[in-house]
């Protein structure tokens, strides 16, 4: 009896450890954030105190000051459109692309994949000034099309890696079925693969979702005044005679990112099916 009740006690003790080190785990990495966002509620005067100020009456006027200004919502809007558009297209070209090297393996086709990973690999900066070049002698630099090109340049590969790891996974048989009941092979690819295959394209997404979102290299080069996002309308905030200006700046960073982080949210299910199966294999 006394060794069951010692069991249990270690059991607890052991359990009980678990959850202390995940639960500091989890406030290590939120720290970051949950100090910018106790910042984006500060005044100015509050933040640049001599003492800092852990106790004070949140104030919203930084957020009032950064959606009342008008590039911030033409910045907002261009993220979105640039965004948006380097998913879909990433998703139009990358999700065909992964179909055809999980179902018609031909000579070369490991060295073409590999190739198309290569780009992946490259760090953003070795091809900046030739895509620029390029972009420029055709004439779509300071354009919304010249930053949706280069995110899908970047993004195409992570999605044909993970999509082909994921109908590697769908068994062929399914789409046999479909054939034996009168479907053409782009029929049972729409009707049946696809449907099949919406948890992995959630993940991609996602992933290409955050990319683009959050760069600032790539829309830094290729906008202007015009066309450029929130991260380029964000580094506005850091110069100027005052210094940084912490309130609009953090607000700022926390509406970027509150889309993001809503959207993974709804889109939890998906996202954890789609990494969880196929997404992790070459």
């Amino acid at each position: 009896m006394a060794a069951v009740t010692g069991s249990r006690r270690a059991r607890r003790i052991r359990a009980a450890l678990a959850y202390l080190a995940l639960t500091a785990l989890v406030a290590f990495f939120l720290f970051p954030l949950l100090w910018i966002l106790g910042l984006s509620l500060k005044t100015r005067a509050q933040t640049f105190a001599d003492a800092p100020v852990w106790l004070w009456w949140p104030t919203f006027e930084n957020y009032a000051d950064v959606l009342f200004r008008k590039d911030f919502l033409k910045a907002f809007l261009n993220t979105l459109i640039v965004s948006g558009s380097a998913v879909l297209l990433s998703l139009g070209v990358g999700v065909p692309a992964a179909y055809a090297f999980a179902r018609f393996p031909f000579r070369g086709s490991s060295a073409l994949f590999f190739s198309l990973l290569v780009m992946r690999m490259l760090p953003p900066v070795a091809v900046l000034v030739p895509m620029y070049v390029i972009l420029s002698d055709i004439g779509l630099t300071t354009t919304h099309l010249s930053v949706v090109l280069a995110y899908t340049t970047f993004s195409l590969p992570l999605v044909v890696w993970v999509m082909r790891g994921f109908f590697d996974d769908l068994p062929a048989e399914v789409e046999e079925c479909a054939w034996i009941d009168g479907a053409t092979r782009r029929q049972a690819f729409q009707r049946v693969v696809l449907p099949l295959a919406r948890p992995g394209m959630v993940a991609s997404a996602i992933l290409c979702l955050q990319l683009a979102w959050n760069d600032f290299l790539f829309a830094a080069v290729l906008t202007n005044n015009d066309t450029q996002t929130l991260p380029v309308l964000m580094a506005g905030f850091t110069g100027g005679d005052s210094g940084v200006d912490w309130g609009p700046m953090t607000a700022s960073g926390v509406l970027v990112i509150l889309p993001v982080i809503v959207f993974s949210f709804m889109a939890q299910k998906h996202l954890v099916a789609g990494l969880s199966s196929g997404a992790v294999k070459g």
